[in-house]
This record gives structure tokens, C-alpha cells and sequence, in this order.
């Protein structure tokens, strides 16, 4: 594989640690050998492609760590579910994770799609098939009969089911497996606030998931799900809006990850036009909550990574600097942001990734601006660099 050579940036590493000014990115064999000052560098006029990045800032490869490429953001998400075909789907998450990528997005973890089609999405990405950032999947999720997203989902009714379920996704290679443990926004006739599953039966799926190595993340909105799946095990909680101190406290002794997706309901309301109702008056109900927990979460140390739920009405592909912009909005620090977007999402998928030193995957993204005093600096990406490849190049 080629060698690689990014010089003369600011580079901001994703950890936090002070910017290095004029610093110089070396890759090789889709690995960072050298990420520092110029000065220290090794012979920088050495490689096969020599990028000149002086007045821009370099940072790790974006991570989104909720989405759902067989969907288009269309207004109307559980139509487009319950009228999705296997070809349609495909080609959709073919054409999204190529908007992702050229959004400066080199990692995404997708929380369901039509039946079990992104594992083939997936093997395309890996394949070079298709071009896109890295995928990992869940594959499907499974609810409720009944449930929040049973449209596109996997309907169980008890531990042993679940247990079941659990190990048919191991069994196709799915990377995570996505229980929903709440109601949602999004499905007809379901409280968004209302439990699903019960707590010995969370603890049965968590616990077969960990023992054949995979993570799981948990839809949950209402304060009663979201506490039984920390109790349960869960890795990430998804969305989150009703934290409550019981909450906070879980996450914290779990050292569990939350993922607001703050950007889905604000979308839903203020989009466009064709939201369903139902979606309409259930993302008013939880906004002013699902921003309060946000802020409190914040302050209270819990990990968080950066996901926006792409794929939901009006909220599209590569959009991550309206989720950006938005936990900005609600509190957080900007050098915080980009750590959320960065090594913490890394952290969350256990990838390699996320941080500017030597060893890890060599995804960067050059900004034309400065993410450490302009959030909006995410939305001009000049370059990304995927498995140390020039993969966008908009210079």
C-alpha cells in the first residue's frame, strides 16, 4: 500500500491532548507510523502522495455511531419501512454510505435495516465493492410484538426468544446486536416512554450477546427502559431523552456510553413537511426532556459518543455536524465534541481508530476550519483519508 504524507496541518489528535501546529501525518499499510510535529518527523518528501495541508485542521476519521443506511431521511420512515424490498435497500445503503464517506464519516455503526441485507452491505464496504465508510451492523432489532419499529424488526416475546434471536444474528456475523427496550417517535400506536421488555428478559439477550463477544445497544427513551437495560448490561444507551439520577448512576458504574441522537427529533419537527402526526406530537413531548438529560450528561462525566440516527424523516446521511452542532448547543465543549465524534465512538465499536498516533487505522479528515473554536468547521471537509487511502479529495 502506498505511503501517505499529510503535512503542515493543525493537528488535533481526538483525545484532547494540546494541537500540534505544522505537524506532519506519515501512513503506511493503512496504518499511522508517524502523527507529530514536523520537527520530529520522519523524511516527510517520502511518500507516493505528498498533501500540502498548511492553514486547515487534521483530525481522526468521524465516527457516527447510529445509523440506518437502507433509509433516505424520507418523511415518512415507517412507510418507507413496511414498502422496502432487499434490492431497493441495498442500493439505498450503497448511495448513503458513499454521503457519509464524503462527509468526512470513515466509521459508522448501523442499528437496523431491511431484513438482513447490510451484512451484505458490509461485505461490499470490506470488499471495496462500494464505496463508504467502515460499517459495522447489527444487522436487525428486535422488539416487541407490537413494538417500537416492529416494521422493520424481529418480533420476540420472552427470554427464550430473545436468547434465540441473539444467536442467529452471531450466527449471520452480525457486529452488534440493537434491542429495543422502550416504545419510539416513530411507530404508530406505540408510548414512547413505555417499557418493553423486562428486565430479566434484557439480561438474558445482554448476556448471551457478551458471552459470544458482541456489544448491545438499547433503544430507550423512557426513564423505566433505560434503567432496566443498564441494569441488564447494556453497552450504549440510543437517544436517552429521560435520564434520570438512577441513570446517571448506572452509566457512570457501567462505564456505558449514551448516544443522544439529539438531531432525530429536531429534524422530525423542523425539517419539512409530510411527518406523521404521531411523529410529531412524540418528538414535542420528548425534546425538552431529551435536551435536559443531554446537558446533565454532560456534567455528570457520562461517556458519550456522537450519533444522529441518520436515515429518520428529514435527517440524512452525513449529516453529523447538525449533531455536532447541536450538542454544542446544549452544553457540551467543543474540544468534548470532537472526542465524542472521534475516540469516544471508537471506544464504543472497540475499533482502532479515533485517535491521531502511531499504530492505529490511518483515517483523518482535513476541516478548512477549526473544530476547537467553530463547531461549524465540520461542514467543510477539504480531504478524508480512510485505511490510509485518500478516499475524498475536495482541495
Amino acid at each position: 500500500m502506498a505511503r501517505l504524507v499529510v503535512r503542515g496541518a493543525r493537528m488535533l489528535d481526538g483525545r484532547g491532548s494540546p494541537p500540534v501546529d505544522d505537524a506532519v501525518l506519515v501512513a503506511e499499510h493503512g496504518r499511522i507510523v508517524y502523527a507529530g510535529p514536523g520537527s520530529g518527523a520522519p523524511d516527510e518528501n517520502a511518500g507516493d502522495l505528498v498533501v500540502e495541508a498548511e492553514g486547515r485542521s487534521l483530525i481522526p476519521g468521524l465516527i457516527d455511531c447510529h445509523v440506518h443506511l437502507c433509509f433516505d431521511g424520507v418523511a415518512d420512515f415507517e412507510r418507507e419501512g413496511r414498502e422496502m424490498t432487499v434490492g431497493l435497500a441495498a442500493m439505498k445503503a450503497a448511495r448513503n454510505a458513499r454521503r457519509a464517506l464524503e462527509a468526512g464519516i470513515t466509521t459508522v455503526r448501523d442499528l437496523g435495516g431491511h431484513e438482513l441485507v447490510m451484512l451484505d452491505v458490509v461485505k461490499a464496504q470490506r470488499d471495496g465493492v462500494i464505496a463508504g465508510p467502515r460499517i459495522l451492523t447489527a444487522a436487525a432489532v428486535l422488539t416487541i410484538t407490537g413494538g417500537h419499529a416492529h416494521f422493520i424488526g424481529w418480533e420476540v416475546d420472552s427470554a427464550e426468544e430473545l436468547v434465540k434471536s441473539v444467536r442467529l444474528l452471531v450466527k449471520a456475523r452480525a457486529d452488534w446486536i440493537k434491542i429495543i427496550a422502550t416504545g419510539g417517535v416513530l411507530t404508530r400506536g406505540v408510548d414512547a416512554q413505555r417499557s418493553a421488555f423486562r428486565e430479566e428478559e434484557l439480561y438474558a439477550a445482554i448476556s448471551e450477546a457478551h458471552e459470544a463477544g458482541l456489544r448491545v445497544a438499547a433503544h430507550a427513551i423512557g426513564a423505566s427502559g433505560i434503567v432496566s437495560a443498564l441494569r441488564a448490561g447494556v453497552d450504549s444507551i440510543e437517544h436517552g431523552c429521560y435520564l434520570t439520577d438512577d441513570a446517571f448512576k448506572q452509566l457512570g458504574e457501567r462505564r456505558a456510553w449514551l448516544v443522544a441522537t439529539l438531531v432525530a427529533p429536531e429534524r422530525i419537527l423542523h425539517g419539512g413537511d409530510g411527518v406523521p402526526d404521531h411523529a410529531i406530537r412524540k418528538s414535542e413531548e420528548v425534546s425538552a426532556a431529551h435536551h435536559d438529560s443531554f446537558r446533565k450528561a454532560t456534567g455528570a462525566g457520562v461517556r458519550i459518543a456522537a450519533g444522529t440516527d441518520a436515515g429518520t424523516p428529514f435527517n440524512p446521511h452525513g449529516g453529523l455536524w447538525r449533531e455536532l452542532t447541536l450538542m454544542h448547543d446544549t452544553g457540551m465543549k467543543l474540544g468534548d465534541v470532537l472526542t465524542a465524534a472521534t475516540a469516544e465512538g471508537a471506544a464504543l465499536l472497540d475499533l482502532d481508530a479515533g485517535i491521531l498516533e502511531t499504530g492505529r487505522i490511518a483515517d483523518a479528515v482535513l476541516l478548512d476550519g477549526d473544530p476547537l473554536t467553530d463547531v461549524a468547521a465540520y461542514r467543510s471537509v477539504a480531504l478524508v483519508v480512510q485505511g490510509g487511502r485518500v478516499a475524498v479529495d475536495n482541495r
